[in-house]
């Protein structure tokens, strides 16, 4: 009887080792709370694409055009969007590190990086983003830049639909669904519709919607 207590412990250690070694043989996306992690950091984003593109609308009609906007307030306004940036990143980090911890304590930045941006992920984000800034870059030198915001919508929707198998997650696929669909309407009226109204349009509606289904957890997603 004595040694019933002493077995116990040996099995829930070797289950744990066990557990460990699965999901160092895996993807962590497999094992920890996405959903939870990430629900919150799309909708901030969305909110936030929401507040720049109305600050930029106003600003390009009190001004008559963006260009026009004095310069220090132009600045001002990218630095605010860079912090804003900053503050998402930090945010998505920082839930994904806990949700991490919660499966193996030894996780810190240095490993959760390790694990995110794995080879695989890597091989299928790099040439996308290279793609999204080459664009980009003959769009402004065409100038071009009313298509630039519609096209960016469909490759990071293409783009994002590249990554979905790694994260398993419904949602992203509907995100990406919308960005591609999005896109490509407003790329046929581009020239008729504000730029800013295309980046609500699309970016910022397809963030919060894709947020509100995260919160809502919809049955049949995987846990």
């Amino acid at each position: 009887m004595d040694n019933k207590p002493q077995e116990l412990k040996e099995v829930i250690a070797d289950l744990q080792l066990i557990k460990e070694a699965i999901i160092k043989s895996d993807s962590i996306f497999n094992f920890i709370d996405i959903r939870k992690a990430v629900r919150s950091v799309t909708l901030i984003a969305g909110l936030i694409i929401a507040f720049f593109a109305v600050v930029s609308y106003y600003l390009g009609e009190y001004y008559e055009s963006f260009g026009a906007v004095p310069l220090g307030i132009r600045i001002a306004l990218y630095i605010l969007i860079g912090l804003a940036c900053c503050l998402v990143g930090f945010l998505k980090i920082g839930n994904f590190l806990k949700s991490a911890r919660g499966i193996r304590n030894d996780i810190n930045l240095d490993k959760l990086f390790s694990e995110i941006y794995t080879p695989r992920l890597l091989l299928l984000m790099i040439p996308n983003i290279l793609v999204i800034i080459l664009v980009t870059i003959f769009l402004c030198s065409k100038d071009l830049t009313s298509y630039i915001i519609p096209t960016l919508s469909i490759l990071s929707g293409l783009m994002f639909l590249s990554t979905s198998p790694i994260f398993s997650l419904k949602e992203y696929n509907l995100l990406s669904m919308w960005l591609i669909a999005t896109g490509l309407l407003s790329l046929f009226t581009a020239e008729i519709i504000h730029p800013m109204a295309v980046l609500g349009f699309t970016f910022s509606a397809g963030f919060i919607i894709s947020s509100l289904l995260l919160y809502l957890d919809l049955p049949g997603h995987k846990s």
